[in-house]
């Protein structure tokens, strides 16, 4: 027991060196709500593309609404109805797909500092369709723009939140750029979108607080990434059928006595 309140120990003292140092260096963290989310006014404005059916209509399992849905495929567990966003063919040089992000009824305009993507969806990341280099962009007036860059950043081929913080931006619209994926012809996906907002101030202990939530947050979700495999492995591990032992080999005949 000592030793699992050591580790534990050893974990908070790490986060708050990691909580610490970004504030140092920034004296800016990223909020704790989501302001994408569709549960706090985020909506879908506009999108290149949409996976579609064989009779051209969009598929609402991957429609763009469910990149803002709150819905995680984590493990083995994909939500009936929100498989991710898919589109019906995959970007091309000079032609990224993108999507564009509004914030609440009036869209209104919020200073962000960090963009979260999961690129996980209901296809294995081994296929190639998960998104890989995107750019952000921002736009204080009109959904139409003009934008401006943030910057362009990698999503690597993993099942994991990956958070991409940048200077505080005012932000009216957001544009996420994807310019391609890992290796599909077929399409491009994605899970999830977050936005965060940017906390300035002079209460660096509120800034701190903050900081942490975010890093325990992504803690839990490592839990809980990490115990759905477990169970998976130790559900193979019991169902698995022993393979029959092999009979030993008859004793070869003793020669009889000369």
């Amino acid at each position: 027991m000592s030793r699992i309140f050591a580790a534990t120990g050893a974990c908070l003292i790490a986060l708050l060196a990691v909580a610490s140092g970004a504030l140092a260096a920034t004296g800016v963290v990223a909020g704790a709500t989501n302001i994408a989310a569709a549960a706090n006014g985020g909506v879908i404005v506009a999108v290149s593309d949409q996976a579609k059916d064989a009779n051209g209509q969009i598929m609402p399992n991957w429609q763009a609404a469910n990149a803002i849905d709150g819905l995680y495929v984590v493990g083995n567990h994909t939500p009936p109805n929100s498989y991710g966003w898919s589109t019906d063919s995959p970007p091309s040089p000079g032609k990224p797909h993108w999507i564009v992000i509004g914030f609440g009824k009036e869209h209104k305009t919020h200073l962000i500092s960090r963009v979260v993507i999961d690129p996980t969806t209901d296809d294995p990341l081994y296929i190639g369709r998960w998104v890989k280099n995107i750019e952000i962009q921002i736009s204080s007036t009109d959904k139409d723009g003009p934008y401006k860059s943030v910057g362009r950043y990698l999503v690597v081929n993993k099942p994991i939140k990956q958070a991409f913080d940048f200077p505080p931006v005012e932000c009216r619209y957001l544009r996420i750029l994807i310019h391609d994926n890992h290796g599909s012809d077929r399409c491009v996906e994605l899970g999830e979108i977050e936005v965060y907002e940017a906390i300035v101030g002079e209460n660096q202990l509120e800034q701190l607080i903050l900081r942490l939530e975010n890093l325990l947050q992504d803690l839990k979700r490592y839990r809980d990434a990490r115990g759905y495999e477990q169970q998976k492995a130790t559900l193979e591990a019991v169902t698995r059928k022993e393979e029959p032992a092999l009979a030993p080999a008859p004793a070869e005949p003793t020669p009889p006595e000369q």
